[in-house]
C-alpha cells in the first residue's frame, strides 16, 4: 500500500491516487478537492505522480487534437480505470 504522508493529511495516498484523474480534470469540488490539493502540497510521492499525469494529459491533448471524446468512450475508460489498482507502479 502506498503511504507517503498520510499522517500529515486527512486523506490517504491511496484515495488521492484513486481520485487523481477526476481532480486533474476539474471534476471534483468541495472538501474532497481541497483535501486532495492539501495532500499534494504535503506528499512528494503523490505530487510526483500527479505532475506526471498532468504532463501526460497535456502531451496527449497536444498530439491528439481537439476532437470531442464520445460519451461511450469516456464511460468505458472510467470503467476500466476504476479496475486499476493505483498503488501498483
Amino acid at each position: 500500500m502506498w503511504r507517503g504522508s498520510e499522517a500529515l493529511s486527512p486523506i490517504e495516498c491511496e484515495q488521492v491516487l484513486q481520485e487523481i484523474e477526476l481532480y486533474l480534470d476539474g471534476e471534483l469540488v468541495g472538501a474532497i478537492a481541497r483535501d486532495i490539493e492539501d495532500h499534494l502540497g504535503q506528499c512528494g510521492p503523490c505530487m510526483s505522480r500527479s505532475e506526471f499525469r498532468r504532463k501526460l494529459k497535456g502531451l496527449i491533448a497536444a498530439r491528439c487534437g481537439c476532437d470531442e471524446v464520445p460519451p461511450h468512450l469516456t464511460e468505458k475508460l472510467h470503467t476500466l480505470l476504476s479496475r486499476v489498482d493505483p498503488t501498483e507502479p
